[in-house]
Parts: C-alpha cells; sequence; structure tokens
C-alpha cells in the first residue's frame, strides 16, 4: 500500500469518528479537532460572508447544539471527494444534511475542509 493510500484509510476511519463526535453534540469534544490556527469562511444567503477563528467556531458549535437541543438532531454526511493535501493532510469535500425530531430538513450543507493528521494521533 502506497503512503497516499494509508494516508486515505486511515482518514476514512478517522471521518467516521469524526461523524460520530458531530452527531454527539457536544461542543467540547467537536471542538477539540479544531486547530487554534483554524480559518472557516461561511457563505450564507444574499451573498453574506463570515469569516471565523478558533473562538467564534467554539461558540458557534455550542449555540448550534442549543438551539437543536431536546429536537433530537442528527447530521448526514455524503463524502464527495478525498485528496491528499501534504503526507499527513486531507481535503475532504462532502455535504451535509439534517434532521430534528426525525424529520429530515430541506438543508444542505457543502463542506471542504483541510484535515491535519498530528503526530500523536494513530
Amino acid at each position: 500500500m502506497t503512503a497516499t493510500e494509508t494516508l486515505i484509510r486511515d482518514f476514512e476511519k478517522f471521518f467516521i469518528h469524526y461523524q460520530e463526535v458531530w452527531n454527539g453534540c457536544n461542543a467540547e469534544q467537536i471542538s477539540a479537532f479544531m486547530s487554534e490556527d483554524i480559518v472557516i469562511r461561511w457563505g450564507g444567503p444574499g451573498h453574506h460572508i463570515d469569516d471565523w477563528g478558533y473562538e467564534q467556531a467554539k461558540i458557534g458549535w455550542q449555540q448550534a447544539y442549543q438551539q437543536y437541543e431536546g429536537h433530537h438532531p442528527k447530521w448526514h454526511f455524503t463524502v464527495l471527494h478525498l485528496t491528499p493535501a501534504t503526507d499527513n493532510e486531507v481535503i475532504a469535500t462532502f455535504w451535509v444534511t439534517f434532521e430534528t425530531d426525525g424529520k429530515l430538513l430541506d438543508v444542505v450543507k457543502l463542506f471542504v475542509q483541510r484535515f491535519r493528521k498530528e503526530q500523536n494521533q494513530d
């Protein structure tokens, strides 16, 4: 197996865990995946763009989970493409759909995220 194939295989295992944590609705746990130098760009309705850093992203997770508390939120992921960016980074492109109280909402979000495998990760 090549280094690239190993990186992608390891990422796919990690990404399953990432989705489980995301769906666990614990802002501290999902925030633990973020680098303190993270930069996030959100595109919203009406061509509105927001740029977030680490602290804003942590607050965003807290607010999102609080907003849906008691409504049994669940996010569904569809991976569109995975590509190595470096020898320890993968860029993942994926859709996320969302349900509350067992009802699928008419919301689809496209994510393009860069994930870095840290030295202390298996």
